[in-house]
């Protein structure tokens, strides 16, 4: 790709089945099973294509190893081995690659064209790329410092806490600066070649090339164009392996992130604050994510009652 600077610049009823019927029940049978084979589409977001290193997935509220073949939905939460990668394809062809103990969120999947799909990227670092033939989805990546509409771009992010750094590789996209509770500055569009770099809640910088830092750092295999790998999966597909329910430690990152991430772990994780363990760190940890207060101690949001003693006496002071 010609604005590619890093290698050069900066080195899814049988019954009365009998015979004379068995026709329209046969057709009964494939129309239920073609139903659930497209509930079954219509709830994939994507496919692990690639994994290597060990390759941690939260579903719902349990921790689960995911391997290549196993396919994604929504709401689903990857979290990488820090030495290794995986790649998630799209039925669109999009491809996002997380490497180096990225860990990311599919937080809503178009069903169609013309929608738009959210990834969230907590942190490490990632490869995401969208060609003219992905259909009309869009896809948008929300990290804890920038907002990018990807439109039809390839771009390398490295996302912390306090910071995000891209590289727009080729095409053009359009990103907006994000503060932990939410707010966006005015939208701003980098092309090919261009560097992103936002530190804290200062306004984010837009540089000519990658940082030299940014190079050194940046997976080797990032130099590349990412491997089209889906068709391998068409007839052949994985199944995660439980593991266990999510402990507090591993979803602490996500419950602290700013709130445009966190927004609906409540009700995902509301199950897990019955856990004696999970509940103490949500009551430990509370001022970084106060809305869970509500879950913790209902008995401050139960509606007062005026004939009890206490609520008389404040009606006699006043």
């Amino acid at each position: 790709m010609p604005s590619r600077s890093y290698g050069s610049e900066v080195g899814g009823d049988m019954r009365g089945c009998g015979r004379g019927v068995l026709g329209p029940c046969l057709q009964f049978v494939v129309a239920t099973l073609l139903g659930a084979c497209a509930s079954a589409l219509a709830q994939t977001a994507g496919t692990l294509t690639l994994a290597e290193g060990s390759v941690e997935l939260i579903r719902g509220a349990t921790l689960y190893s995911a391997t290549q073949g196993v396919r994604l939905g929504e709401g689903d939460i990857l979290s990488i081995d820090p030495k290794g990668q995986a790649q998630i394809e799209f039925q669109d062809g999009a491809i996002l690659n997380l490497s180096q103990g990225a860990r990311a969120m599919l937080t809503s999947i178009a069903s169609g064209a013309r929608g738009q799909s959210e990834i969230a990227v907590l942190s490490g670092w990632a490869k995401f790329t969208q060609k003219k033939s992905s259909k009309g989805t869009q896809y948008r990546y929300l990290t804890p410092r920038v907002e990018i509409d990807a439109g039809e771009a390839t771009a390398v992010l490295n996302a912390g806490d306090g910071s995000t750094d891209i590289y727009v590789e080729s095409g053009a996209v359009r990103f907006s600066e994000i503060s932990r509770k939410g707010v966006q500055r005015i939208a701003r569009d980098a092309k090919g070649g261009e560097f992103i770099v936002r530190r804290g809640e200062q306004p984010a910088t837009l540089g000519p090339r990658p940082s030299a830092e940014f190079v050194k750092n940046m997976p080797r295999h990032f130099r590349d164009d990412l491997p089209v790998l889906l068709d391998r999966f068409k007839n052949r597909r994985s199944e995660p392996k439980r593991e266990h329910e999510v402990t507090y430690a591993e979803v602490e990152a996500w419950l602290k992130a700013g709130f445009p991430m966190r927004k609906n772990f409540v009700k995902r994780f509301e199950i897990r604050s019955k856990d004696s363990e999970f509940r103490r760190k949500l009551i430990d940890n509370l001022r970084e994510h106060p809305e869970w207060d509500k879950v913790l101690f209902p008995e401050k949001y139960e509606p007062k009652d005026p004939n009890s003693p206490k609520s008389r006496k404040s009606g006699a002071q006043q």
